[in-house]
């Protein structure tokens, strides 16, 4: 009685508790991906102010203090915040390396500014590969999305790091696949190829597990994966290709209509284990799409890839639910540091 009375006391005068009392722990894998962000973003803030220290360009250096300011406030505060309010200490952030001399004098042994540029937008891609795999690992809706708008606010950055790279022509671009101007590179090209036969896989294995069931709300969340994501973005990538002169192979036949609903196969897939092979599916569809963006150099490339990866999360944020609702998920144990 008193307990309850104590906890409803609570509520009134920290309404933000009333939420905290029914948060399930975190698992072991939220937990994990949450320290190697915090940690990865300290080990960021190092580098980047050591770059700092190494270059007296004026255009260089403004780019760096936002990315270490940007860090700072979509990065390290709200997750420490989270790892906190869970009852963690996290790390202290190393020093600050700004205060050890004057920029572009900070170090005995220097950088060029062109070598900076490239060393960053590998750091990006670490990050946004790292960021994409915690979205996709995360049961819980708002740790999932801390990381989905890291994801994003990356994207950001690295466009912008992508951009001067090529203005300043410090990238190691793959050769052009053709003699065409503002042409698809070789990379490009692979990456596109890639996407390409993932959606021909995609169509196999979702008209498979449609045939493989016989409930009305996974066949429908089962086909708008197929109708909205998967075929839409498999035009796109044939239509690129062919603008640039390349023959795309035919795409796999239809399984739709090779039996009844559920008799397609001797071995059949139950509802829970066609769910869980979608999610792991998704999670490997979100790791592909940032793998591609983070190849390609030409604008409207990457944009298309961004757009790809939106449909994919809004998809994926839809199969979850279905699988919290069924308990359809086998998640790692959970870990908390909370007493009691």
């Amino acid at each position: 009685m008193f307990k309850d009375m104590f906890k409803n006391t609570v509520k009134k005068v920290l309404p933000f508790a009333a939420s905290a009392v029914a948060t399930k722990p975190m698992h072991s894998g939220e937990i994990y991906y949450l320290w190697e962000a915090v940690t990865s973003g300290h080990n960021l803030f190092s580098l980047v102010e050591t770059y700092m220290m190494n270059t007296s360009d004026s255009e260089l250096h403004i780019l760096l203090q936002a990315l270490v300011k940007g860090a700072d406030l979509t990065r390290l505060k709200p997750i420490e915040n989270i790892l906190k309010e869970e009852g963690f200490t996290v790390p202290a952030r190393p020093s600050s390396k700004t205060l050890q001399g004057t920029p572009g004098a900070g170090q005995e042994i220097k950088l060029d500014d062109d070598e900076v540029l490239r060393d960053l937008i590998a750091w990006g891609q670490v990050l946004l590969k790292h960021d994409i795999r915690a979205a996709g690992a995360s049961s819980s809706a708002s740790v999932r999305k801390v990381f989905i708008d890291l994801v994003f606010n990356d994207i950001l950055m690295y466009k912008q790091l992508l951009a001067l790279g090529k203005k300043r022509q410090v990238l190691f671009t793959a050769p052009p696949a053709t003699a065409r101007d503002n042409t698809l590179d070789m990379a490009e090209v692979a990456t596109l190829w890639g996407e390409l036969g993932a959606r021909d896989i995609s169509i196999v294995n979702l008209e498979t597990y449609i045939a493989n069931t016989k409930d009305p709300e996974l066949i429908k969340i089962l086909k708008t994966g197929l109708n909205e994501v998967v075929m839409p973005q498999l035009k796109k990538i044939e239509d690129i290709l062919k603008q640039e002169g390349f023959t795309v192979p035919a795409r796999p036949p239809r399984r739709l209509v090779q039996g009844p609903p559920g008799q397609v196969n001797k071995i059949i897939l139950n509802d829970g284990e066609i769910i869980r092979i979608l999610i792991s599916a998704m999670q490997v569809a979100m790791n592909h799409h940032i793998d591609s963006f983070t190849s390609a150099v030409r604008p409207d490339i990457g944009e298309m890839l961004t757009d790809f990866l939106k449909q994919e999360i809004k998809y994926f944020e839809q199969v979850f639910d279905m699988a919290s609702g069924r308990n359809a998920l086998n998640n790692p144990p959970v870990v908390t540091s909370r007493q009691g």
